[in-house]
């Protein structure tokens, strides 16, 4: 049966301080409003711990896949854009991003949040003598699975230098660098975890994708393509990261009707003029910038503020079999693939297909869900000058209080 994120956003949530709360990140201030520590390890708690975690995933999924767009070449800022006035955001945009940048420190916080709140809620099962062991097995698959998206957030997104990524785990003491390659590796293991923990056949063929993913961004092509033939299957319906009114959706807030502060790029424009019918897929809209006369484009994938973002789809998992089968000779059957995609949404075959074809397909059926900016990378087709960011950088407060990576 299919399992999303549950998105039930309540005040406690975000309240939640659990032992050690400094662990999740090593520069949080301390947090005022609590929940003792000690009542949340017991069986009738574990529903609101499960919650806690599966929430902060979806509050950190918006923010890392819009700053991460931001820093590729899928959005950009510009001033004449109404509202758009952070500074933080056009550095970001520029790839010349401060380490005090207030924006990236937001997002670096969310992921420590993540991390810990899983990792600890697997602590917290160790603690626990179980009656209902379904709530158990569940709690584990929770810790784990999303254990492992945080570890992939952070080898995806952050780095210590402009083109070293990683990040740093902290358990009782500030924790060391931890390059995109290991922690990549950390996150399939606790992939590897999540899987053991779940019944479910969906869930699976999810984590499958996922995996694959991981596999695909080291350049483990073999694997990638052993885990993505059991991955999601045409038709499923795709993982997504909810949304509702308490908890609004930010690429609607500060990349969409609300307020455009990350502006598509044209040529997702120039897409929907070559072909009419790459609309069904590249969903924008039209707008006017301050000045009266120049003329934007913002993402129409989010309409409103509770609009669900696509975390994993079959189409993503399709063109991981069509990367690999390109990679290894088979061009046909990547032809095939994303000729399979194109139909879906109205659009005509292609009759040749090679890995620039492919990035270019990539781009369009996977748009504005922050996965353009490893693209960028792994396919070595940086758009800003050298010296810029290609990760968003690990945060001076962290920097500050880590003694193990210095400011």
């Amino acid at each position: 049966m299919k399992k999303q994120v549950i998105f039930m956003i309540i005040l406690f949530s975000m309240l939640i301080v659990w032992s050690s709360c400094d662990d999740y990140a090593t520069g949080v201030d301390p947090i005022i409003d609590a929940v003792q520590d000690e009542l949340l390890t017991s069986e009738n708690q574990v529903e609101f711990l499960i919650n806690g975690v599966e929430a902060r995933f979806a509050t950190t999924c918006d923010l890392i896949t819009v700053l991460g767009d931001l820093l590729s070449d899928a959005l950009f800022f510009d001033y004449n854009c109404p509202n758009a006035t952070y500074p933080t955001w056009s550095d970001i945009n520029d790839g010349v991003i401060t380490l005090d940048n207030n924006s990236v420190d937001g997002v670096f916080f969310n992921v420590g949040e993540l991390r810990f709140f899983a990792d600890d809620l697997i602590r917290r099962v160790g603690n626990i003598d179980f009656e209902d062991e379904a709530l158990k097995k569940e709690a584990l698959f929770t810790g784990s699975f999303y254990g492992a998206i945080a570890r992939y957030f952070y080898a995806t997104y952050f780095g210590l230098t402009q083109e070293q990524g990683g990040g740093i785990i902290s358990i009782d003491e500030p924790g060391p660098f931890i390059p995109s390659a290991e922690m990549y590796d950390l996150a399939l293991e606790k992939f590897d975890a999540a899987l053991s923990y779940t019944d479910d056949e969906y869930m699976k063929r999810v984590i499958n994708s996922l995996i694959a993913r991981i596999h695909l961004y080291k350049g483990d092509y073999p694997s990638a393509t052993t885990f993505a033939q059991n991955g999601l299957a045409e038709g499923e319906e795709p993982f997504q990261s909810l949304y509702n009114i308490e908890s609004q959706n930010n690429w609607y807030i500060h990349a969409g009707i609300q307020r455009t502060q990350g502006t598509a790029d044209y040529r997702f424009h120039d897409y929907i003029v070559e072909d009419a019918n790459e609309a069904n897929r590249v969903i924008i809209e039209e707008f006017v910038g301050n000045d009266g006369t120049t003329i934007y484009y913002r993402q129409f994938k989010y309409p409103e503020n509770t609009s669900p973002i696509v975390f994993v789809s079959w189409q993503e998992n399709e063109l991981m079999l069509a990367e690999t089968e390109l990679r290894g000779g088979n061009s046909a059957g990547a032809l095939a693939r994303i000729n399979n995609i194109r139909a879906t949404h109205g659009i005509d075959a292609l009759t040749a297909v090679d890995l620039d074809v492919l990035y270019v397909e990539r781009d369009k059926e996977l748009c504005f869900t922050g996965l353009r900016l490893p693209d960028q990378r792994r396919f070595d087709k940086w758009h800003l000058g050298p010296g810029t960011w290609k990760y968003l950088p690990i945060t001076e407060r962290e920097r500050n209080i880590n003694p193990n990576i210095g400011p």
